[in-house]
């Protein structure tokens, strides 16, 4: 599903962006599809269509392909560098290299790239519940529980029947002694849960909020 949505992106941004040549989309898709299978591939194909002049479409591969490829670092700066970049593409896709630079700041530990990145792609897209989220997760890695709280609640905002929206904030207030508001989110994080995996989630908090209350910690 991921995949489609994004190929879908992709196909609008070359719209917009004025590609009218069916092989240039057909090409990118495919560069993109390649890296969950073959990312050195990928990295290769991408790096040969830089220098024919594939511009960002290209360069956009070449970033992900290099997180693939476990150089998450790399691959952030360079997505980061695209989406500040005179020729990075429509601003849709800017929104989607910095989303990505985000996560794997993520991956590899370093909350406070990731909010950097996600803050900037914020600015480009203020009313997105997922780039909220994005932003919350990196300020709970930072141990920042009131930018969390409040980021979360940005994402509630704009996307009220967001699971991850309540299930963060609930333990961002969790960290910050707010219990009964905790358990308020908590609540409605449980009655959003779509799967099992997020139901026990979310039932690790109400276990951590009642031994808060039994410990008064």
């Amino acid at each position: 599903m991921k995949r489609i949505l994004f190929a879908s992106t992709a196909a609008l941004a070359f719209a917009s962006a004025g590609f009218a040549q069916a092989r240039d989309t057909a090409r990118y898709e495919a560069c993109l599809e390649r890296i969950e299978a073959d990312p050195d591939m990928a990295y290769e194909d991408g790096l040969a269509w830089q220098f024919e002049g594939g511009g960002w479409p290209a360069r956009h591969c070449v970033g992900r392909a290099l997180i693939a490829l476990g150089e998450e670092e790399e691959g952030a700066f360079r997505l980061q560098a695209l989406a500040e970049a005179p020729d990075g593409g429509p601003t849709t896709m800017k929104i989607v290299y910095l989303a990505e630079a985000g996560e794997a700041w993520m991956t590899v530990g370093h909350p406070e790239e990731a909010r950097r990145a996600y803050s900037r792609a914020v600015e480009m897209s203020p009313q997105s519940a997922p780039l909220w989220l994005g932003r919350a997760r990196a300020a709970a890695g930072m141990g920042e529980w009131a930018a969390a709280e409040a980021d979360a609640a940005q994402a509630i905002n704009y996307d009220p029947r967001n699971y991850e929206g309540w299930r963060s904030r609930a333990e961002a207030r969790l960290e910050l002694g707010d219990l009964d508001a905790a358990e308020r989110d908590m609540q409605r994080a449980l009655e959003l849960a779509g799967t099992d995996e997020e139901a026990v989630s979310v039932l690790l908090i109400r276990g951590h909020i009642l031994e808060a209350r039994r410990t008064g910690r």
